[in-house]
């Protein structure tokens, strides 16, 4: 298991090192991690909150209606999900794919040492390292790409609050979807610096990465 021959279970518990397991899977098997994506996380995120409507109505026999009336547009948006996962992966990491063989833990360190920046002491968590960065190139990883969907999302935010307001009044509904359309712009606007220095942190390793290895080649 490369340099990790008995690691501590609490490191593989680790939520970002369980995050990496499903982002090696979901890198090499996207449509098979799509398929459990829909039949996985869908139920949980939609059954919680139909079950809070009935209690708060106190009419549980709505909640098979309920359930019902949600299961068509989960079924399109399952459907869709399912088709475009392959797609929307590519336009996430290009060819610079994680081997299916990945240590997560792996994984795991060479992200804190893009962050951290400079050369790691293990060879292997250095050449994952040199993959995510060249991930991160990617146009869809782009600030300019997290700009636009973002002003996308708060514009249309935005103009449902306008039509609310125009049809309802200065209600709960309007300044709510007002609230989300600021708070999803700010969101994106904070973040992206974030982005910026990522991506930089990335080009530095990448640059310093094969310079070390192009030093190594000359020395053999």
């Amino acid at each position: 298991m490369n340099e990790h021959t008995t690691p501590p279970t609490s490191a593989q518990r680790h939520p970002r090192a369980l995050f990496g397991r499903m982002q090696i899977y979901a890198q090499n098997h996207p449509r098979g991690y799509a398929v459990r994506a829909v039949f996985i996380g869908f139920p949980l995120l939609m059954l919680p909150p139909l079950v809070l409507c009935a209690v708060l109505i106190g009419e549980w026999s709505l909640l098979w209606p309920m359930l019902l009336g949600a299961l068509v547009p989960l079924v399109i948006m399952g459907a869709v999900l399912i088709a475009f996962m392959p797609w929307f992966v590519r336009r996430m990491v290009g060819t610079s794919t994680l081997p299916p063989e990945t240590d997560p833990l792996d994984l795991l360190e060479a992200k804190r040492q893009l962050r951290r920046g400079g050369l790691h002491e293990s060879d292997e968590v250095n050449r994952i390292a040199r993959i995510v960065a060249a991930q991160a190139e990617f146009k869809i990883n782009s600030p300019r790409t997290l700009l636009v969907f973002g002003s996308i999302g708060s514009v249309s935010l935005a103009g449902l609050a306008l039509l609310t307001y125009l049809s309802q009044g200065a209600g709960f509904d309007f300044w709510f979807r007002l609230f989300l359309a600021v708070l999803l712009m700010v969101y994106c606007l904070g973040f992206l610096p974030w982005v910026k220095r990522y991506r930089q942190r990335a080009r530095d390793f990448a640059s310093l990465y094969d310079a070390h290895r192009q030093e190594r080649r000359w020395a053999v």
